[in-house]
């Protein structure tokens, strides 16, 4: 075949199904999954002590290029070894529609514990964390946010659910979805988690209009964590967008080989934990696994 037919459709087919890099992925599934990753952690260690990799705006497929932050769907993720989830329900009509702004991502909070249920049932050793934020505008509801999450959790099965006023050890989270609480209760009954942002430590510039401003605090944070208390949870978000300079996708390349490449060097002086947990859009397979494999640095 001639070469230039060749380049052809090589550039054909990245423009239908995405690009897959080590740190950036637009196509459907990982190039390498690590579906039972915690199974080789110790039982003793706090989850606030681990690295987790995570996704921003986990169900964000649809709705133009500065709505869409993700390609996996949700089992793809797992697989990957993502366990950190970032979960925005709206509240429509007494129901949990999931959006990002004003974009319904074709799903709902009851179908994201589903998945979530059937992939802790295949592999039972892992623990997902699940933050749980209301988005855009409520509409037309008889009930309060709460009560409508307390009916999906008692219709997926309370046994699913780990409720703690903090995060547990991995030994006592496996097998269970951790919520992290980013809504009112309001006296109504008791927390489903551990409330965001509680206690955490937290990095979440989004508001972007220079990448390598973006990346300095990302690296920043992530020295934090690894010098910091393993008793604490921190966590760094790799994702931003500006309404002219950069869409999810666009600052993703240029932010997830940075943290990458982070990740991939050597610590020049000792360090007391690991990086945390790290929120990303469009993860590669290798930039998952190396936030992973910083859990044995």
């Amino acid at each position: 075949m001639d070469q230039s037919v060749k380049l052809f459709i090589y550039f054909m087919v990245v423009g239908v199904f995405g690009e897959q890099t080590p740190a950036f992925d637009r196509t459907d599934a990982p190039a390498v999954t690590m579906p039972d990753w915690m199974s080789y952690v110790p039982d003793n260690l706090p989850l606030s002590s681990l690295a987790i990799p995570g996704t921003h705006d986990t169900m964000a497929f649809f709705g133009g290029s500065l709505a869409e932050c993700q390609s996996w769907n949700l089992p793809n993720q797992f697989s990957a070894g993502v366990r950190f989830l970032d979960i925005r329900p709206r509240h429509y009509q007494d129901r949990l529609p999931i959006f990002h702004g004003v974009s319904y991502q074709r799903t709902d909070f009851d179908q994201v514990l589903k998945d979530t249920v059937a992939f802790l049932i295949k592999y039972p050793s892992e623990t997902v964390l699940m933050r749980v934020k209301e988005e855009y505008e409520p509409y037309q509801n008889t009930r309060s946010y709460y009560k409508s999450v307390a009916e999906v959790v008692s219709q997926i099965g309370e046994h699913w659910f780990l409720r703690s006023s903090s995060l547990p050890t991995l030994g006592e989270a496996r097998g269970k979805i951790i919520i992290l609480q980013q809504f009112s209760s309001n006296g109504e009954g008791p927390d489903f988690g551990p409330p965001y942002p509680g206690h955490m430590s937290i990095s979440d510039e989004y508001q972007v209009t220079d990448d390598a401003e973006k990346y300095a605090e990302v690296e920043r944070h992530l020295k934090v964590a690894r010098h910091g208390d393993p008793e604490r949870a921190y966590m760094t978000y790799c994702s931003g967008t500006h309404w002219l300079l950069y869409t999810p996708e666009s600052l993703a390349r240029k932010i997830n080989p940075r943290v990458l490449n982070y990740l991939n060097a050597k610590a020049s002086v000792a360090r007391k934990r690991s990086v945390g947990m790290v929120l990303m859009d469009f993860p590669g397979a290798e930039i998952v696994r190396q936030i992973v494999l910083d859990n044995w640095k």
